[in-house]
C-alpha cells in the first residue's frame, strides 16, 4: 500500500530540517566502541586463563578474533577517509527527498514511515547464501541522526530470523546484534545519509546483506549451522557431531568416548571404569560381583555371577579343604595296606 502524497512530503519536510539542523559533523570517527569491546574480551579471556577455564577461554577467544577483525576493517576504513577528498556535502532538498521515498516505494513495494519514532523502514526479500537461508530483514533508519554524531542511525533486524548456532546475536555473517559490519562500504553509506541520497542509502544496505565476504564474517557461513562441544568448546559441523547416550551433550570426536560392551558413545563424566580390566563402561553394562561388590563388565563377570577373583580364590579355597585328606592317606600305608589285605582274608604282619 503507498503512502498518501501529503504524508511523505511531511516526512521528506522532517529529514530536511533534520539535516539543516545539525551542525556540520567531522567525517572522521575513531572505533573507540569495537576498541572497548576487542580489550573487554581479551581481560575476559586472561582471566579464563588464570582460572583454568579453557572452555570459557577457548570461546571469548574466538569471539576475540572476530572483534580484532572488525577494528582492523574500521581503521582501514578511517584510513582510506583521510586520504579522499573530502569536498562540501550537497544536501537533497526537500523534492529531492520526496522523489527519494517515491522511488523507494517502487522498489522494495513497501515503506513504512513512523513519523513520532522519526524512522523510514524498508523489508528485504528472503536472503540465501551459499545454501544457508537467513530469511527476510528490515532495514530501519532513524533520520533524526543522519549526520552520525551517536552512532549508527540505523538497524538491520531479521523479521524470521535464522541465526548461526554458536552465536543468536549474528543473523547474518555481517551482522552482530542488528548492527551490520559495513566494512569498505562505510564511506559511501556515511556520505549517503549526510546529503540525504535515502534510496542509495537503503539499497547499497540491501545489497550488503546479498554479498558474502569470507575474509571478515561474524560467524562463517560454513560454520552456520556448526556446535559447540560441551566439553572443549571447540566448533564441530553440524553433521559430525556425536551426543552423550546418557545426559545427551553435544561432543566432538575427541571427547568421545565408547563403551567398551555396548559401544554406545559417552561423555567422561557418564562412563565407569572395569574393576577387572579397567577399560571403559557406561553404568548401564556394568555389574556387580555377588561376592567382592566390584563393578564388572560382561566379559569380567563369569556366569556364577562373580568376577574371575573371586572365582579362582573360591578354588583354590575348595583345593586347600581336600587337600588334608589326600596327605592323611599318604601318610599311613600300613593302615591302609591291613584294610585292603583284611577284605581278602588274609593277615598281613608287618615286618
Amino acid at each position: 500500500m503507498k503512502h498518501p502524497r501529503k504524508r511523505l512530503w511531511r516526512t521528506a519536510s522532517r529529514i530536511y530540517n533534520c539535516l539543516v539542523s545539525e551542525e556540520p559533523s567531522s567525517l572522521y570517527e575513531m572505533p573507540f566502541q569495537t576498541w572497548w569491546y576487542c580489550d573487554r574480551l581479551l581481560r575476559k579471556r586472561q582471566q579464563a586463563q588464570r582460572r583454568g577455564w579453557d572452555s570459557a577461554a577457548l570461546k571469548l577467544e574466538r569471539q576475540l578474533k572476530t572483534g580484532v577483525t572488525q577494528l582492523i576493517q574500521e581503521l582501514t576504513t578511517l584510513h582510506g577517509e583521510l586520504s579522499s577528498d573530502t569536498s562540501p556535502q550537497q544536501i537533497s532538498s526537500v523534492r529531492e527527498l520526496y522523489a527519494e521515498l517515491r522511488s523507494l516505494e517502487e522498489e522494495f513495494g513497501e515503506l513504512q514511515l513512523d513519523l513520532r519514532a522519526q524512522t523510514i523502514s524498508v523489508s528485504t526479500e528472503p536472503i540465501k547464501l551459499e545454501g544457508v537461508y537467513l530469511g527476510p530483514f528490515e532495514i530501519r533508519l532513524n533520520y533524526a541522526n543522519l549526520k552520525m554524531d551517536n552512532g549508527s542511525p540505523y538497524r538491520v533486524f531479521a523479521t524470521d530470523p535464522h541465526p548461526a548456532f554458536t552465536n543468536d546475536c549474528v543473523t547474518h555473517p555481517h551482522i552482530q546484534s542488528d548492527v551490520v559490519c559495513e566494512g569498505d562500504g562505510r564511506q559511501v553509506i556515511r556520505r549517503s545519509l549526510e546529503q540525504g541520497r535515502l534510496f542509495d542509502f537503503f539499497t547499497m544496505v540491501a545489497s550488503l546483506l546479498q554479498t558474502y565476504n569470507r575474509d571478515s564474517p561474524y560467524v562463517a557461513l560454513s560454520d552456520w549451522d556448526s556446535v559447540e562441544c560441551t566439553e572443549c568448546a571447540d566448533v564441530i559441523a553440524a553433521n559430525q557431531q556425536t551426543r552423550c547416550d546418557n545426559c545427551e551433550i553435544t561432543l566432538c570426536t575427541g571427547c568421545t568416548k565408547d563403551c567398551s560392551d555396548c559401544d554406545c558413545p559417552f561423555c567422561h563424566e557418564c562412563l565407569s571404569y572395569c574393576d577387572g580390566c579397567h577399560g571403559h563402561c557406561c553404568s548401564s553394562c556394568l555389574q556387580q560381583c555377588i561376592q567382592c561388590h566390584a563393578d564388572c563388565c560382561q566379559r569380567c563377570l563369569l556366569e556364577n555371577e562373580r568376577c574371575s577373583d573371586c572365582d579362582a580364590e573360591e578354588e583354590l579355597e575348595e583345593t586347600e579343604e581336600e587337600l588334608p585328606e589326600t596327605q592323611a592317606s599318604s601318610a599311613n600305608p600300613v593302615t591302609a595296606t591291613a584294610v585292603q589285605s583284611d577284605c581278602l582274608g588274609e593277615t598281613v604282619v608287618p615286618a
